[in-house]
């Protein structure tokens, strides 16, 4: 059949359903199938991809082989979802659209169809698991530079990992700041936590010797007094976790740092925490007050998602029980949770759960989701829900 017979045929079947030439598109496409491409899939994008593709960026699946496929740009992690169609998505790569044919003679353009799909894969919102990097980093803590030439422990690059963890490039930078690990000669290092408080312990010595107030700290003067005892870039790192900038300076022009008050003490209590099981609550909160630098004030407040307290024992305890421990499957949680304690206040229960969240699942949203929620001397309680 020939383009003349096409467009006559057209026309015919234009007139059987009784519609005039002039409503239909000038342009008419004939679809001829071709052998189906196996090594295509469709996969459904959102506004905010499709505009980092836009831009430039590129998309990167991660995974490996035992793990589930996740999608990731430089600041999302999505997890990739397959998902059925009742009907039947045809791909045709130079197909027309309705503003490409609004004028020009009536013609009959041949189309080839690539493939036929009654599935594709969407995107969805994805919590990216960070316990994989806390495993891998955890195998090789920095303890001192006299330690090193015995540590024969697999190190990592900031590549290695971000080739091995299923998050985006920020999303994994930003974790790392957050569990406060260094970059030691180009490795991604978590500090031992008694070398770090050792390395924190000589940061407050220097600051008590050179009897600065703990609001007016200079930092040059500490990286100097320590450099021949620690490694710079990890002073300065350390000083960094625990201090904030005043946006003040001194009579030198020498910018001015305080060391911060929830931090500080929640290393403190972290020490004695980790030394002991269950501590009684009154001589714990005694011997974290009398070991914080003078000034500072200690409240319990400063250790939700560290530790715990027991108030229905007697005498009442507290005990270590920090959030990074618990199961990465939120159901998991839960239940470990409630064996915990059977009944948790929301203040309590919100650190064990943030890092479970994501937009459109919020820790309100997983509470409806997984507790029954009560009341008890005019506070919300939550329990379990089976």
């Amino acid at each position: 059949m020939d383009d003349s017979d096409d467009l006559s045929y057209a026309k015919k079947k234009i007139n059987l359903c009784r519609l005039e030439e002039s409503e239909v598109s000038p342009v008419i496409q004939t679809l001829t199938l071709q052998e189906e491409l196996e090594d295509i899939c469709l996969l459904q994008l959102n506004s905010e991809v499709i505009a980092t593709i836009a831009e430039g960026q590129v998309l990167t699946i991660r995974g490996e082989a035992e793990d589930s496929a996740v999608i990731c740009t430089k600041n999302s992690t999505f997890e990739l979802k397959e998902a059925e169609t009742s009907n039947s998505l045809l791909l045709l790569p130079d197909m027309f659209w309705p503003e490409d044919c609004k004028n020009g003679e009536m013609k009959v353009v041949p189309q080839t169809v690539s493939g036929i799909f009654h599935n594709y894969y969407e995107l969805r919102a994805f919590k990216p698991s960070f316990k994989k990097l806390r495993s891998l980093l955890s195998r090789c803590p920095y303890q001192g530079k006299e330690y090193e030439d015995s540590n024969d422990h697999e190190k990592y690059t900031f590549e290695m990992l971000l080739d091995t963890i299923q998050a985006s490039e920020e999303e994994l930078k930003a974790e790392i700041v957050r569990m406060q690990a260094c970059i030691i000669d180009g490795y991604v290092r978590v500090l031992d936590f008694d070398y770090k408080f050792n390395v924190f312990s000589s940061i407050l010595n220097v600051i008590e010797s050179r009897s600065m107030p703990l609001n007016k700290v200079l930092k040059e003067p500490i990286i100097e007094a320590l450099e021949d005892l620690e490694p710079k870039d990890i002073v300065d790192q350390c000083f960094s976790w625990f201090s904030e900038d005043n946006d003040a300076a001194d009579e030198n022009g020498c910018k001015l740092y305080s060391l911060k008050e929830d931090p500080v003490c929640k290393l403190y209590a972290e020490v004695l925490l980790r030394s002991s099981g269950k501590f009684h609550l009154q001589n714990f909160l005694e011997s974290w007050q009398t070991s914080v630098p003078e000034g500072m004030k200690c409240d319990l407040k400063q250790l939700l998602g560290l530790a715990l307290t027991d108030r229905t024992s007697r005498p009442e305890v507290i005990f270590h029980f920090p959030s990074e421990n618990l199961p990465e499957n939120v159901k998991e949680r839960f239940e470990f949770l409630f064996k915990i304690k059977p009944k948790w206040e929301f203040d309590e229960i919100v650190p064990y759960l943030e890092d479970r969240t994501y937009a459109g699942n919020d820790v309100k949203a997983l509470l409806i989701k997984f507790t029954r929620e009560s009341t008890k001397d005019g506070k919300k309680m939550y329990s379990s829900k089976w």
